[in-house]
């Protein structure tokens, strides 16, 4: 029988490796998905630059010129938005195959700049390409297949619409259940437990991410724990099985390039009652 110990080691190692296998595939799997075709995917995995990023290092700033796209191949990154109050919210935590920079804009003058912060969370390897690569590329590609992909991403814009709409009308501890579950399908591996976290992000993460509090993150949390959702091992989530959060990671899959997590049901304080229901996502149907 393994120790707690030793089960933590071998799922971090886990962490460690999946990513490693093909990360070039989860990207391109991911815009293929969009409707742009397997070679121009391709294509474009192959011309790009890799640049390395330690912890806690800033990518690009709010309005900053948006000339490249980024990907993650490695590491976690914190996109931000910061607010005209001096606040700021946690838009979401990228990994492998994750596209930085979809909220980009044109300003006043017609030039493209960043919505967004981009800070790494973790040592990271992002790939880069030019905008002006995208479009020779895109060049070659039908009009049936550009009013394809056209009609994707509007698809996609509107669901993340949709997707906060919810967010905003869910309770405190309903906002954090969604959350966890899509740590859990980012940065879950199997455990005799249930779902281990490898990745875990501070309680002011958690606080921005459901715009709350830090206090209220914690009472929400220990709500969770007191109901057998999740417990703490070495300073690291478990989604408990028999949970509804562990249930509704086990559902769905890796979530990459946008793609929308679930919503769920109001919450009873009860694990057996309360329920994650899947919605659609990003480039898919349910």
């Amino acid at each position: 029988m393994k120790s707690k110990q030793s089960q933590t080691a071998f799922a971090e190692s886990k962490t460690n490796e999946i990513p490693l296998l093909n990360r070039a595939n989860v990207f391109e799997a991911g815009i293929f998905s969009w409707g742009i075709p397997q070679q121009t995917a391709k294509e474009l995995t192959k011309h790009h630059t890799e640049l390395n990023y330690a912890a806690g290092k800033l990518i690009f700033s709010q309005g900053s010129a948006a000339d490249i796209v980024l990907w993650v191949i490695k590491g976690v990154v914190r996109e931000i938005c910061p607010n005209p109050n001096g606040t700021q919210t946690l838009v979401r935590l990228a990994t492998a195959g994750d596209i930085l920079g979809l909220a980009d804009k044109l300003d006043e003058k017609g030039q493209w700049i960043r919505r967004f912060e981009a800070w790494t969370a973790t040592q990271c390897v992002l790939a880069i390409v030019t905008r002006q690569q995208v479009r020779n590329l895109l060049k070659d590609m039908s009009p049936e297949e550009l009013l394809a992909l056209s009609e994707r991403m509007n698809s996609a814009s509107s669901e993340w619409v949709q997707y906060y709409a919810t967010f905003l009308g869910l309770s405190y501890r309903e906002r954090i259940e969604m959350v966890m579950a899509e740590l859990g399908r980012k940065f879950g591996v199997p455990d005799s437990d249930g779902v281990l976290l490898t990745f875990e992000p501070t309680t002011s993460d958690f606080a921005e991410m459901i715009g709350s509090s830090r206090p209220v993150v914690g009472r929400v949390m220990a709500d969770l724990i007191e109901d057998g959702e999740i417990e703490r091992r070495d300073r690291k989530y478990i989604l408990l099985h028999g949970g509804a959060i562990e249930a509704a990671v086990s559902e769905g899959s890796h979530i990459a390039n946008g793609h929308v997590p679930p919503s769920i049901q109001p919450a009873a304080s009860s694990r057996s009652t309360t329920h994650l229901q899947r919605q659609h996502r990003w480039g898919r149907q349910s």
